[in-house]
């Protein structure tokens, strides 16, 4: 089964979004389903892609990203991924990658991704923070990179742990997805030591 869902509701007469993946505070029951996969990042964009003509032909239907088979807040059978929201994450400047462009990502994240100084922000103003400081480190030779990081909605879990005194506490865990902007790519790996590994051919970052 596709990790993700793109989920059909009935849009609230008085609602007005503040996105076009903001979901309505009582989102109602799913009445249908538009898409299924495993990227994210591509479902976001066909649900907000729907919901700008739903808008615009005045029609009711509104589309949601859940992850089907985690208990959520609205539905507990589904988790609501959307709205999400974006971060600016930094990682060490991978050893012989040379980007082609300030938006482009190395497929060679693995846990490089550290934490960020950045509050969240929309998509816009995390693609422009992202441009203006890999072009910094690009023109001066700097050893970080920074990538544009969608972070869902719900979490997926509540961890219980003790904490001081006994205290019970619970960790909330927000999946992160790092986005590679149009028309960004993944950079040159020719001088990587580990270019021959599949990482260094493939398409997307992993």
């Amino acid at each position: 089964m596709a990790k993700y869902h793109v989920a059909i509701i009935e849009r609230p007469e008085a609602w007005q979004p503040a996105s076009w993946d903001d979901v309505p505070p009582s989102p109602g029951e799913r009445q249908g389903l538009l898409a299924e996969g495993d990227d994210l990042w591509a479902l976001v964009r066909q649900a907000m892609e729907h919901n700008e003509r739903a808008d615009k032909e005045g029609t009711p239907r509104w589309a949601v990203v859940v992850e089907p088979g985690s208990a959520g807040r609205a539905w507990r059978e589904a988790r609501l991924c959307t709205p999400v929201t974006y971060q600016v994450n930094t990682l060490g400047w991978p050893t012989g990658w040379e980007p082609q462009s300030p938006l482009d990502v190395p497929n060679c994240l693995g846990t490089a991704l550290r934490g960020t100084d950045h509050p969240r922000l929309t998509y816009a103003q995390a693609v422009a923070v992202v441009r203006g400081l890999n072009q910094q480190s690009m023109d001066h030779q700097g050893s970080t990179w920074h990538v544009v990081v969608a972070v869902e909605n719900e979490p997926v879990l509540q961890t219980p742990a003790s904490g001081p005194a006994g205290a019970e506490t619970a960790d909330e865990v927000r999946p992160i997805h790092v986005i590679r902007p149009d028309p960004a790519a993944r950079g040159d790996c020719s001088y990587c030591p580990a270019r021959a590994l599949d990482c260094a051919r493939a398409d997307s970052p992993g």
